[in-house]
């Protein structure tokens, strides 16, 4: 009976998930000018001094969907990403994982087009966005069953590198991308700006990066991620008080962490159209649902305990 129960302990041992570790942090963010609280943070040292004695690992990622896929399998605590790809990722794991603790960015979103000069010249064309069901996925789309377009445009999700080679050799129409690839792709001959996302928002507030935890880290290393929001939050104030120096160390940034180096015009031009805070727009999380259920990628379900607030609350 004893060695029965040794074995049988032994499998529940090994079918069971491993332990969470609150003396290491895993952070997930992408080299956007839009991530800049996190890139920021990161370079600085900022985060790793307010996170002292806990093992910080920052991980760089294309895409909000692959920070979602990475979170599901333990790889990442804490991330920086979309909130579509949030709000997909708690509903996915039927709120037992992904959960919202803050906002990060909004705005900085932007609909690039060339030789068009209205929403009716979309029929026949073929636009691009960073990758399928990402936030700016989404917001095409939705646009596009506002003004009965969606089975007149084809949709290409494209990587950074690929969309702007296709923009600028006419393979593609355009984009409705994020900073800096917007001001990138406006920077090239014949572009122009058909539509700032804002417009469709009111007061022109809408969140592009928020950040997120899984559960189950957060509910073994509360302290911990209370000391990495508290971080955060001081990050955003930082950058939104000191705009200039904020974009300067956003752009160290990023050659740092992924080794992109901005244009000075463009990161400019870029940097006008987002803001950052780490309060959510009131009512945008329930349409960013709405409009993912409308384009097919979300069931109907309710998003009660979306958002973990404690964490926020709690930073001075």
């Amino acid at each position: 009976m004893r060695l029965l129960a040794g074995v049988l302990g032994g499998m529940l041992a090994a079918c069971s998930p491993p332990r969470e570790d609150p003396s290491r942090l895993s952070v997930a963010t992408m080299a956007r000018l839009t991530h800049a609280p996190a890139l920021t943070g990161l370079d600085s040292g900022r985060f790793a001094d307010a996170l002292a004695g806990v093992h910080l690992e920052p991980h760089a990622f294309e895409v909000g969907n692959a920070v979602v896929e990475a979170m599901f399998a333990r790889e990442v605590d804490i991330a920086y990403l979309g909130p579509n790809p949030a709000i997909n990722g708690f509903v996915r794991s039927g709120g037992n994982d992904v959960v919202i603790l803050a906002g990060a960015a909004e705005g900085g979103s932007a609909f690039v087009v060339r030789g068009i000069a209205s929403t009716e010249e979309l029929r026949g064309k073929r636009i691009a966005t960073p990758q399928i069901a990402s936030t700016q996925d989404i917001a095409l789309r939705s646009y596009l069953r506002a003004h009965d377009l969606a089975k007149d445009v084809t949709i290409l999700p494209l990587a950074t590198p690929i969309l702007l080679t296709a923009f600028s050799r006419g393979e593609i129409d355009g984009a409705w991308v994020s900073e800096p690839l917007a001001s990138q792709l406006l920077a090239l001959d014949g572009a122009r700006l058909l539509l700032d996302e804002a417009s469709l928002w009111p007061e022109g507030r809408y969140p592009t990066t928020v950040v997120a935890v899984r559960r189950d880290y957060l509910k073994a290393a509360p302290e911990v991620v209370d000391r990495f929001v508290r971080a955060h939050a001081h990050e955003v104030r930082f950058i939104e008080r000191h705009r200039a120096a904020g974009l300067d160390a956003s752009v160290t940034a990023m050659r740092a962490i992924a080794g992109r180096q901005l244009d000075p015009a463009i990161a400019k031009a870029a940097w006008a159209r987002i803001h950052f805070s780490t309060e959510l727009p009131p009512g945008a999380l329930p349409r960013l649902a709405r409009d993912a259920r409308g384009a097919g990628f979300l069931p109907q379900s309710a998003l009660g305990g979306l958002v973990e607030p404690g964490p926020l609350e709690r930073a001075p």
